[in-house]
């Protein structure tokens, strides 16, 4: 579910997000409620919900007591529920509405980083304070599985910066860490700002070294590095990631949500305004704005892929299994020239990436798609 309200737009985001008042709060929330009623299958239980953002929890409590009320039915016994937060924002009240209602039981809070330079570099208006006040508030409430997410190679980062982002965010104890080496997207202000020169990036060379210097950190303290940017401790993994990442089927539900059921991949209307008024005149199915069958060859590429992102890699016996394909022979050139190169580890019955796979993982989807 993607609720896309945000006190402030970071400059490396390019997920539509838009400021929250009442009267569009309502509205939002109703082609919401009509989209489920009209999309979802008639009985259908979501074993894993992911509420994404935007800022899931810059809700009103009124309108988290109204999501509570959409979905309450629409989620199993024993279902994983995630939800992200800022954590200047966060509070008790609506963490507490979201666990009661409806299971909550992962959070994920936007840390970024733990240096005020840093933070006031990517544009975010929580101090490092919040952070560690909003993990206690999370305690508190039983919170099971946390995650922070944490940014690296931002712009002007020191090595010694890094270390001390690292150091905070382990003495915090999160169950799961999601690093993300910065990303600048096109239509950001951080976009425009680098096509104009403005904004001088880490090369590529010093992004791998701190991308490795995380991997390192993290694992030395227990993680389990599972999936290219996704770290947990045992018993931790995101259930919800982990589906996507096997190609499995899931609904999308909001603006600009995705989806990717019975083979077709969709998209709704970006625009919050242009969603709302789609739903409002012409119900749940005309929140899809683009459709597209997925070939069958593409598929098996793009479940590959995604395979080859988790420590688990391509599983022989599973796309044996699910797709009816042997991955050795759909992919024997391919497979080849990137074990010539070694990106590769071969173990019994699968192949994941080496550690210069993991290095290269972008390298290793072009080549598979």
């Amino acid at each position: 579910m993607h609720l896309p309200f945000c006190a402030r737009r970071c400059p490396y985001c390019d997920f539509p997000t838009a400021h929250l008042d009442a009267g569009r709060e309502a509205r939002y929330l109703d082609a919401l409620a009509r989209e489920a009623r009209d999309r979802l299958p008639p009985g259908w239980r979501a074993r894993t919900v992911f509420f994404g953002g935007g800022t899931p929890l810059e809700l009103t409590t009124p309108g988290i007591e109204r999501l509570v009320e959409i979905f309450s039915g629409r989620i199993a016994r024993g279902a994983e529920v995630t939800a992200e937060a800022n954590p200047r924002t966060l509070l008790a009240r609506k963490l507490r509405a979201l666990r009661d209602g409806l299971g909550l039981c992962r959070l994920s809070l936007g840390a970024q980083s733990f240096r005020p330079r840093l933070l006031a570099a990517l544009g975010r208006f929580h101090r490092p304070e919040d952070v560690r006040k909003a993990v206690a508030v999370a305690r508190a409430e039983g919170v099971r599985s946390l995650n922070l997410d944490l940014i690296f190679a931002i712009p002007g980062q020191r090595p010694s910066e890094l270390e001390e982002d690292l150091d905070a965010l382990l003495s915090l104890r999160p169950d799961h860490v999601s690093a993300y080496c910065l990303t600048v997207e096109e239509g950001t202000a951080y976009g425009r700002s680098a096509a104009a020169g403005r904004l001088r990036l880490p090369s590529d060379g010093v992004q791998a070294r701190y991308f490795a210097r995380v991997r390192c950190r993290l694992r030395a303290a227990g993680f389990q590095h599972y999936e290219i940017s996704n770290f947990a401790r045992p018993g931790h993994r995101c259930r919800h990631n982990q589906r996507t990442w096997r190609n499995h089927p899931y609904y999308g539900l909001g603006n600009g949500a995705a989806s990717h059921v019975a083979g077709v991949r969709m998209r709704n209307h970006p625009e919050l305004d242009a969603y709302v008024e789609a739903v409002e005149t012409g119900g749940g199915e005309a929140a899809v704005a683009e459709r597209e069958e997925l070939p069958f060859a593409r598929k098996v590429r793009e479940t590959a892929y995604l395979a080859l992102r988790t420590s688990e890699g391509l599983v022989r016996a599973r796309f044996l299994r699910e797709l009816g394909v042997d991955p050795e022979r759909f992919f024997a050139r391919e497979l080849a020239r990137l074990r010539a190169q070694g990106l590769l580890v071969d173990k019994p019955g699968r192949v994941h990436l080496s550690g210069r796979g993991v290095r290269f993982a972008d390298a290793v989807a072009v080549e598979l798609l």
